[in-house]
């Protein structure tokens, strides 16, 4: 008999959420990297995927293998591929500073642990790959961009970890000020009057490995646009297995969505030993109303079932709006032709009377 061939690897989910994209890989004990390219951010990095040499941060939760164990490859394949912070230095004919190449940004515990993984790569390698590792405290915050950071909400697990909350501030006019006309705001802004007041938008959550407890209902994860959570264990009989490994299990996620706003509840995590199909049956028979904004990573087919229908939902919206911009047009090129007739009328009367 001809042997079987290998099994195939694991292919990379991805949902759109607007505005921002979640994909990467999630298998329970195996392998965990999920990457919102929008905020250039990976959560955990239990596989170097090719998609995830992008982000510049990986904001790591906790140090599992299977949430880890890509980490050396990224940094040593950003910096091989010439991704970070060389890239951007001027050209001085000079070889370049050595700066970091990436950042991880994780459980303070974790620090020293982490470099010392990294040092260890040194003399196999025969050389010193440029890394950052930034150490975050609970309620913590290290900054993404322009008004975005990232927060470390500290979780409960079988080792020190961390969720995160990536939250936008902006600034809100004060309810007191919320009918004046533009001219009068201006003028109290230049008396020195402050007229707006910080507000926090969390946009995406993750939770990390963790056990239920009331850190996820905390607004960051209640008023999130998009939560990302671990879910490894479906069966009702795995009460028992998710209370000692300190996970999820989707009886409490379905108690969590009645608490949660997000327009989009992504699980990840959920075990090999779970089909797709099952896991599905059990969010239909448990999740009730809230069923539409619950999607899973790794099913391949129902995602894929949910993009073609936003493609489709789009072109048609695009297809509209060019027919309304084309009608429009016809209507003025008649309106004009239409005038160009009168003013034609117009002046044989003219050259007829004189």
């Amino acid at each position: 008999m001809l042997p079987s061939p290998p099994p195939r690897e694991g292919q990379l989910g991805f949902l759109y959420c607007p505005p921002y994209r979640v994909q990467g890989i999630s298998v329970a004990g195996e392998q965990t990297v999920v990457q919102v390219p929008e905020l250039d951010v990976c959560f955990d990095m239990g596989q170097c995927t090719r998609a995830s040499l992008s982000a510049s941060v990986i904001a790591l939760s906790h140090a599992h293998m299977d949430h880890i164990g890509g980490l050396p490859y990224w940094f040593s394949q950003r910096y091989f591929q010439k991704i970070g912070a060389e890239t951007h230095l001027p050209d001085t004919g000079q070889p370049p500073a050595r700066g970091s190449v990436g950042k991880v940004v994780c459980h303070p515990e974790l620090e020293a642990p982490l470099r010392a993984m990294l040092r260890a790569w040194e003399p196999l390698e025969r050389q010193r790959t440029p890394s950052e590792i930034i150490p975050l405290a609970p309620e913590e915050e290290y900054q993404l961009k322009n008004n975005v950071t990232l927060r470390a909400i500290e979780t409960r697990h079988t080792v020190p970890s961390l969720g995160f909350a990536v939250i936008e501030r902006r600034s809100k006019l004060k309810e007191e000020f919320k009918d004046f006309p533009q001219e009068r705001l201006r003028a109290l802004r230049q008396a020195g009057t402050e007229i707006t007041h910080p507000v926090e938008i969390p946009l995406v959550a993750y939770t990390g490995d963790t056990e239920p407890g009331e850190f996820l209902v905390r607004n960051e994860f209640a008023k999130a646009k998009i939560v990302i959570v671990e879910c490894t264990f479906f069966e009702p009989e795995h009460r028992g297995r998710a209370n000692t490994g300190k996970h999820i299990h989707v009886e409490d996620l379905v108690r969590l969505l009645h608490v949660w706003e997000a327009e989009s509840v992504v699980i990840v995590h959920a075990s090999r030993r779970t089909t797709i199909p099952y896991a599905r049956e059990r969010l239909q028979a448990l999740c009730g109303e809230h069923l539409p904004r619950v999607h899973m990573l790794m099913d391949h087919r129902m995602n894929r079932q949910r993009y073609d229908a936003q493609v489709a939902a789009s072109q048609a919206l695009v297809a509209a709006r060019e027919a309304a911009t084309a009608s429009r047009l016809a209507e003025s090129a008649a309106a004009n032709d239409a005038t160009l007739v009168d003013e034609s009328d117009v002046r044989d009367a003219d050259e007829s009377s004189g």
